[in-house]
């Protein structure tokens, strides 16, 4: 599996659960700031409503040669697409406003990404998301969780990979702040190339992903 990071709450997700390679994408964003580049993709999946999600123009199939179309989930919900499986769990930020987190499993390996939540997550939501080797947790304040209160999520899940999304922007906070807070091991990297087995098998190690 390969991960990189396209700034915000934006991911690329590239597995190869069967013969051909998936590629999954989360919350395409329209942004002045931070440019969006366009992508091919199997799967689009948005967390909320928002400038920071809906940029799905920028988005086109992937292998369109088989007459394949690009899936886009926006909802809670089970949905399993060329092998990649997607779970979705309505979480609603704390001011009521309707938001997904979601926990993706492929080639052995569960990830979960919290979109734009700004709350700890409930032991329901605990739950739902049931066991994660890699957690995505936005951690850059203001209208996402701050630091603090993403390690806090961080020891809830106690997964085996961190890393942290909407950091390093005018509008957020460094990733420096959630480093500090959680105080692990962490290497900085333009891209995440993990299998099952090389997944940290004691202590939980921080990716720092770069743009």
């Amino acid at each position: 599996m390969q991960i990189s990071w396209n700034g915000l709450g934006s991911f690329t997700m590239t597995s190869k659960p069967a013969q051909a390679e998936v590629t999954l994408v989360t919350n395409p964003f329209t942004s002045t700031e931070v440019k969006f580049k366009p992508l091919e993709a199997s799967i689009v999946v948005q967390s909320h409503a928002g400038k920071d999600t809906n940029n799905l123009s920028a988005i086109s199939p992937e292998h369109p040669e088989e007459g394949r179309k690009t899936f886009v989930v926006t909802h809670a919900g089970e949905f399993e697409i060329q092998g990649v499986f997607v779970t979705g769990v309505h979480a609603p930020k704390k001011d009521g406003t309707p938001h997904t987190i979601y926990r993706f499993d492929a080639e052995g390996m569960r990830v979960a990404w919290l979109g734009a939540l700004d709350r700890a997550l409930s032991a329901a939501d605990v739950e739902a998301l049931g066991p994660i080797d890699i957690l995505i947790v936005p951690a850059g304040g203001q209208d996402v969780m701050s630091a603090t209160q993403a390690a806090e999520v961080v020891a809830q899940i106690e997964p085996r990979l961190v890393i942290a999304s909407y950091v390093g922007s005018s509008t957020y906070d460094t990733v420096d702040a959630l480093k500090r807070e959680l105080g692990c091991q962490s290497e900085e990297v333009p891209k995440l190339k993990i299998t099952r087995a090389g997944l940290p098998e004691e202590d939980m190690k921080m990716i720092l992903l770069s743009q």
